[in-house]
C-alpha cells in the first residue's frame, strides 16, 4: 500500500474557503475601526478648541473666528493662533467655525473620514458625527 504525503485537493479547498470567510468578515470590521478612530481625532479635535474657545470667551467677552482651517490636506497640521491651549489640529483634521454673540458652532472632519463632526455650545456641545 502507497502513502502519499501532502493535502488533497478537497483539504485545500476548505482552508481556502475558511479563509475567504474569515477576510470577508474580517475586512468590514477594519474599515469600520478606522471609520471611528478617524472621527474620534475630529471629536477630540472640537472638544479641545471648544476649551479654548471658552478660554478665549472669558478673557475677551467674545468666541474667535477661526478660517484658517477649513481646507486641509492629508499630514497637514492646521496652526491656530491666539486661541489659548490650542496651537494645532491633529493631522489632516479640518475645522470650520461659525461665531455669534451667543455662542459658537463648529465643523471638523478627518480628510479620511466620511462624516463631519458636529459642536455647538449653544445646545449644550457634541451633536455627533453625520
Amino acid at each position: 500500500m502507497k502513502h502519499s504525503h501532502g493535502f488533497t485537493f478537497i483539504e485545500l479547498s476548505v482552508v481556502l474557503a475558511i479563509l475567504g470567510i474569515l477576510a470577508a468578515i474580517a475586512i468590514p470590521q477594519y474599515s469600520n475601526y478606522r471609520e471611528r478612530a478617524y472621527n474620534q481625532t475630529a471629536i477630540s479635535d472640537l472638544r479641545n478648541v471648544a476649551a479654548a474657545q471658552e478660554s478665549f470667551f472669558a478673557d475677551h467677552q467674545k468666541y474667535k473666528a477661526i478660517e484658517e482651517c477649513s481646507k486641509v490636506e492629508a499630514g497637514v497640521k492646521c496652526a491656530i493662533t491666539d486661541l489659548p491651549g490650542v496651537t494645532n489640529l491633529s493631522k489632516g483634521v479640518s475645522l470650520t467655525m461659525t461665531v455669534s454673540p451667543g455662542g459658537f458652532v463648529a465643523n471638523a472632519r478627518h480628510y479620511k473620514a466620511s462624516k463631519s463632526c458636529t459642536w455647538d455650545s449653544t445646545k449644550g456641545g457634541l451633536i455627533g458625527c453625520s
